[in-house]
């Protein structure tokens, strides 16, 4: 038997070489010491355009201060002072339809609902608004 070794199959290390540059701490250069739940100005500068509360090499911020800025963000969630998600549009593409529809069903609805507000506008459909008065 030979005692040469198996060459490695598996993917470099993604630059094992390189440094990572620290992100600087914005707690400790403005000098915060309590975070607050109601400061929601601070608060949303360690969230993402979503509403997700950001990783702590991505924030720059302390083991101690993550965890105390993650209890003011759900706090202020609770107290509804942030929302939990925001939607974000998608640029470019149009509605989802299915390989059956092909706008049948949603012209059939607009048409129905066109007809509707004709004959309540004409008359023809009898409304509430004389009973109230």
């Amino acid at each position: 038997m030979s005692n040469t070794k198996k060459p490695m199959r598996g993917r470099a290390p993604k630059d094992a070489g390189r440094k990572i540059k620290k992100k600087a701490n914005i707690l400790s250069a403005e000098k915060v010491d309590y975070i607050d739940y109601k400061d929601i100005n601070l608060l949303q500068r360690f969230m993402s355009d979503r509403s997700k509360i950001r990783g702590q090499k991505i924030n720059g911020t302390t083991v101690q201060q993550q965890r105390e800025l993650a209890n003011a963000v759900k706090n202020a969630r609770e107290m509804a002072l942030l929302p939990y998600t925001k939607r974000v549009a998608s640029v470019g593409r149009g509605p989802r339809r299915g390989p059956s529809s092909d706008g049948a069903n949603e012209r059939a609805a607009v048409a129905e609902t066109t007809e509707l507000v004709d004959q309540v506008e004409g008359g023809e459909v009898e409304t509430n608004e004389d009973e109230e008065a």
